[in-house]
């Protein structure tokens, strides 16, 4: 029986492209279609000559036929048919696209056709699935709607794809708190997918807390919106080394894991607005320490209400002002300011990317990083003051920071001390912008006179940065501070 299996196997493949070669000859099929269907039979002709196992020769097909076609038509036929899912599963679906490119990264779209790696689906209801500080979904129909479109979406899956599940949370509660949570509820997901048959070994999941908001927290129905979760299909490289193994490698979900955590919507999204007519400030997220500093900085900055709340969003390019219409309506835009400091935002907990079997996840072991972030020093004067920052480290795929920083702050500085009056350990957080990466940095030291720091540096090589501020203490006021910063060569 099974040599039987095998030949009509082949059988078929062979014959496909007699079939084709018909309906072309009467200009009933499409260029496109040619492309789908021929790719997937090379794909599975190739995978069956090699293997001589029918079942592998399927999924052949499925990576042959993505080949074939493209990942445009692929996602735009699946998107149509889970979007009639959800709505017979009383969901309400929203797709975006993971496209990734050597001049400008990874980038997020709603109709992207070209190197598309992933695909993100959301799923929403008129109730809020997870109630606030909730890691299951209690509401027993939606949680049966639910299990009805899962069960769909896993049949649908192309063979070769990897699953990642995403879990947020509102700003309700400590950061640590609700990175662990969102953890909790991406788990919850994870299982549900299990449950409607998707092969654990396929399966990723990670909370990543109130970092990554689609809504403002200022109001209940954003923060409704914001506790939520993403699955994200990770498609086939089909022209990397994956492609040979017929799965999606573990650096690929990576990748995409990356590309979440280092999106500047998640810096914009929950930008505090302050409308134009009215004179009360957002209060900063950062404070002064509670221990009385009888030095300074010596930095001849100014109030943190008087500094220009635009300075660093405008030096992160385009990208971000798209991104603004895409959360505010062009009106609020109009008439609202938005503080892009670091002053007004919190230490992003760090999460980590966890496969559903518990195996260790095989990394890459060399990542290139950008030319002008590989464990390099900066220098630059605010005041009379010397600032150096470094060693600066950036991945130039995943934005992954490869080094541990210091601030060093050179006071009276005249060319000759070689010792930091202040020197600070810093964490990291990277953002991607348009040609740019902004680098979120936080004293690590609670009673530092330097709370934290933004500086966006250009991706291109550039020796100079776009825009550098720093946000320190000074006699019981917090204090910003704008200033160029320059690559220590040698």
């Amino acid at each position: 029986m099974k040599c039987k299996k095998i030949h009509r196997t082949a059988a078929l493949v062979l014959a496909a492209p007699l079939v084709l070669s018909g309906c072309a000859a009467t200009n009933n099929i499409s260029n496109t279609t040619i492309g789908c269907v021929g790719g997937a039979v090379v794909g599975a002709l190739g995978t069956f000559l090699v293997t001589g196992d029918p079942k592998k020769a399927v999924m052949g097909a499925g990576v042959g036929f993505i080949a074939g076609c493209g990942a445009g038509y692929y996602l735009d036929k699946r998107e149509e048919e889970l979007a009639k899912l959800a709505e017979e599963s009383s969901l309400k679906p929203e797709f975006e696209r993971i496209s990734n490119n050597e001049a400008n990264g990874a980038s997020f779209s709603e109709n992207a056709t070209e190197n598309v790696i992933a695909s993100q689906l959301s799923l929403s209801t008129e109730k809020p699935m997870f109630d606030s500080g909730k890691a299951q979904i209690t509401d027993s129909e939606q949680l049966a709607n639910l299990q009805k479109f899962l069960k769909g979406y896993v049949k649908s899956l192309d063979p070769a794809s990897k699953l990642y599940v995403v879990g947020h949370t509102d700003s309700s509660g400590s950061a640590a708190f609700n990175q662990r949570l969102s953890e909790k509820r991406a788990k919850f997901i994870a299982n549900e997918l299990v449950n409607a048959g998707i092969n654990e070994n396929r399966l990723f999941f990670e909370g990543v807390g109130e970092s990554q908001p689609v809504a403002s927290n200022l109001t209940n129905e954003g923060k409704s919106k914001n506790r939520r979760f993403e699955i994200i299909d990770v498609l086939m490289d089909t022209t990397g080394e994956s492609a040979q193994a017929n799965t999606v490698s573990d650096e690929q979900v990576i990748q995409v894991a990356s590309a979440k955590k280092t999106r500047i919507e998640n810096v914009i999204n929950d930008l505090p607005v302050i409308v134009k007519t009215k004179k009360s400030l957002p209060t900063p997220t950062v404070s002064v320490s509670n221990n009385q500093h009888s030095i300074s900085l010596g930095l001849q900055g100014v109030k943190l209400e008087e500094f220009d709340k635009s300075y660093v969003i405008t030096a992160l390019g385009e990208r971000e002002e798209e991104s603004f219409m895409t959360f505010f309506t062009a009106a609020n835009a109009d008439d609202s300011e938005f503080m892009g400091s670091c002053a007004y935002a919190a230490p992003v907990v760090q999460s980590s990317l966890k496969p559903y079997n518990g195996r260790p996840i095989q990394k890459a072991k060399v990542a290139d990083s950008i030319s002008n972030l590989f464990g390099t020093a900066w220098y630059g004067m605010a005041g009379s003051t010397a600032i150096t920052l470094g060693p600066i480290g950036i991945e130039k795929n995943n934005l992954n920071p490869t080094h541990k920083p210091y601030f060093s702050f050179y006071k009276q500085y005249d060319g000759s001390a070689t010792k930091a009056d202040l020197k600070y350990p810093v964490s990291v957080e990277t953002y991607r912008g348009d040609g740019t990466v902004l680098v979120r940095m936080f004293a690590q030291d609670d009673n530092a006179l330097m709370r934290c720091s933004d500086v966006v540096f250009s991706t291109n090589g550039s020796t100079q940065t776009q825009a550098s501020a720093v946000i320190y203490q000074e006699n019981n006021e917090l204090m910003a501070k704008a200033f160029n910063m320059n690559l220590v060569k040698g």
